[in-house]
């Protein structure tokens, strides 16, 4: 199975990325962060990573999707490389998405 190649030259921190309400296809970025964390979550489950996923849990529960978002962008530099690459994936494709 070929690696995935991000389309997009350089993925966002996600702090900024969801600094913006709206992208520039007026895609609500906000909206986005919730699925994001939760399939971090997923990832960090299934890797073992059961503290940083309780993290990503509570950093959601405060209801401030910057924190959240910082926690998200941070967590990648605490894990093994083939996980960090999973998470940057699906940054890439929270950032890429486009609804039809």
């Amino acid at each position: 199975m070929e690696d995935f190649i991000c389309p997009v030259s350089s993925i966002e921190h996600l702090q900024d990325y969801f600094e913006v309400e709206y992208g520039p296809d007026g895609e609500c970025r906000p909206c986005r962060l919730k699925p994001l964390a939760s399939l971090y979550v997923g990832a960090l489950d299934k890797a073992g990573y059961e503290a940083l996923s309780n993290r990503v849990q509570s950093a959601m529960e405060s209801g401030d999707p910057l924190t959240a978002a910082k926690v998200l962008d941070n967590i990648k530099s605490g894990v093994d490389d083939s996980l960090r690459k999973e998470l940057e994936t699906l940054d890439c494709f929270v950032q890429t998405y486009k609804e039809d």
